[in-house]
């Protein structure tokens, strides 16, 4: 008869437990969402998904960590820091595997919310393209981590028709702007654009002419950025232009 150690008997207990895969959703079973911020006086902002806090202390000019929610239909909900004061909500239909941005501007007692779906959701990152005249997303070559992601963003529900143009500094206007159409809310309509690292500006004409009626200032725009540019308002409806950092 062979006698089994007591040692061996726990190592395979053990073995057995460790083969045993914890149940719990993937990350590609769940949705990725972030706050970013171009308010300019909302202050630091925490945003809820169906009640829970997903992000925290968003300041002005800044994009929160993305985190995991589940899927289906929700309510964000976005509140002054720490408080139970909500600023502005929006319904959310999050799927599975993809990436979400939620966007908030203006001023804070007329603070507008809405929300993207990132285009560089499940697309890996390729080698960086060869030298050349730079693309936008949807055009190859696909963008490398050595090049800037720019996203115009019309969140001024008052303003009038305009066209963006995205720039090289010091370089005068193109014969087209940059997109096409502009209108409020195009956050969810507009794909990156890619450039490569330098300095940049923003200018916003008159729509169909090549009166600049508003721009940024200089943009150093950095390699691996995200440049979230915003068209917003002030309280008396004036424009304004808000850059929002961050990562991919």
């Amino acid at each position: 008869m062979r006698i089994v150690s007591l040692a061996v008997v726990v190592a395979a207990l053990f073995v057995l437990a460790c083969g045993q895969e914890a149940v719990g959703p993937r990350n590609n079973e769940l949705a990725r969402i972030r706050l970013a911020s171009a308010s300019p006086d909302a202050g630091a902002l925490d945003l809820l998904v169906n009640g829970m806090t997903v992000a925290q202390a968003v300041g002005s000019t800044a994009l929160s960590a993305p985190a995991l929610v589940e899927p289906g239909q929700a309510t964000g909900e976005v509140r002054s820091s720490g408080s139970a004061q909500a600023l502005a909500s929006l319904p959310l239909a999050l799927q599975a595997g993809k990436s979400y941005t939620v966007l908030v501007a203006g001023t804070r007692a007329a603070l507008t919310a809405m929300v993207s779906v990132d285009t560089t959701s499940g697309t890996p990152v390729p080698p960086p393209p060869p030298p050349g005249p730079p693309v936008d997303s949807g055009s190859p070559p696909p963008p490398g981590t050595d090049l800037v992601r720019f996203r115009l963003v019309h969140a001024a529900p008052d303003a009038p028709p305009l066209d963006p143009y995205l720039l090289p500094a010091g370089t005068p206007l193109d014969t087209l702007p940059t997109l096409e159409p502009f209108t409020y809310g195009s956050l969810a309509l507009t794909a990156d654009l890619i450039r490569r690292p330098g300095h940049y500006v923003v200018k916003f004409t008159d729509a169909g002419t090549p009166n600049v009626v508003l721009e940024s200032g200089d943009i150093d725009a950095k390699a691996g950025e995200l440049l979230t540019i915003v068209l917003g308002e002030n309280a008396d409806q004036s424009l304004r232009v808000d850059v929002v950092h961050g990562s991919p």
